[in-house]
């Protein structure tokens, strides 16, 4: 395995911040929590910086790194480590399970290593590139599901979904007609993870950081599905920098694609 090491330490790392997230797990409740600077749902805890340090600090100090939490090192090299130490905190403040430690390497571009960490939920999706995709150390791939009609699928919604032209709503309404059933849970990295292994067979969502999909844009390619931007878009950066992205099992992506509405805001 080519990114073996890589791949374990990523892992490992997860696996560490999850178990400080786990200790925190239903002793922090939402008032426990503060608002990010600009976003009256947006929350933040202690156990979200505590688990970003710990990442943090088992970055190789070559490597850069963009975290959500505020973490940054922009060197230009060539290996970047995007990590999101807790998707789903509201999740995690209510005692809902769906939460997850997500952490993406990138190296020259190229999505090279990924892990989510459900620790909740007792889960792990590993993936090296060209390696596949596993979960808790057993190969999964990607749902068969050829029809709309008979597709589950997952989105979510801004945070400032009432202050945006495109909030999401008018997709939701129009998939949900389309397909067998909607699924919002909460954690995007967990969403991208459950089209990798199946469970879903299709994802797409609005206003997304980097951070939320670096992990699970590699884990869905391994599994066999497709990754794109909202205009069909394959490339990294447009994927994790332009905010806006639509996962499937491959046959249900252009039939998920075509029923999104036009982005107002390009």
């Amino acid at each position: 395995m080519i990114h073996g090491t890589l791949l374990q330490r990523a892992q490992e790392a997860a696996q560490g911040a999850g178990a400080i997230l786990r200790s925190r797990y239903g002793r922090l409740r939402r008032e426990h929590a503060r608002l990010k600077q600009g976003g009256r749902r947006d929350l933040v805890t202690e156990a979200d910086v505590d688990a970003e340090r710990f990442l943090v600090e088992r970055v190789p100090e070559t490597d850069d790194i963009l975290g959500e939490e505020g973490s940054r090192r922009e060197t230009g090299a060539a290996r970047k480590w995007i990590l999101d130490p807790l998707d789903g905190t509201v999740n995690f403040l209510h005692g809902i399970p769906f939460w997850c430690v997500s952490v993406g390497v990138v190296e020259d571009g190229v999505p090279v290593a990924a892990v989510v960490h459900a620790p909740a939920l007792g889960q792990t999706f590993t993936a090296a590139a060209g390696e596949g995709c596993l979960l808790n150390g057993e190969r999964v791939q990607v749902s068969a599901t050829s029809e709309i009609e008979d597709a589950v699928l997952a989105s979510g919604f801004a945070y400032r979904r009432d202050e945006l032209q495109d909030n999401n709503l008018d997709n939701w309404a129009t998939l949900s007609l389309a397909a067998a059933g909607l699924r919002r849970m909460g954690a995007a990295a967990l969403d991208l993870a459950y089209v990798a292994c199946g469970r879903l067979d299709g994802f797409w969502e609005l206003h997304l950081n980097a951070w939320d999909v670096a992990a699970g844009v590699l884990l869905v390619r391994e599994a066999g599905g497709r990754v794109t931007d909202f205009r069909g878009a394959e490339d990294l950066d447009k994927i994790l920098y332009g905010r806006h992205i639509v996962a499937s099992n491959g046959p249900l992506h252009e039939p998920i694609r075509s029923r999104l509405a036009p982005l107002k805001d390009l």
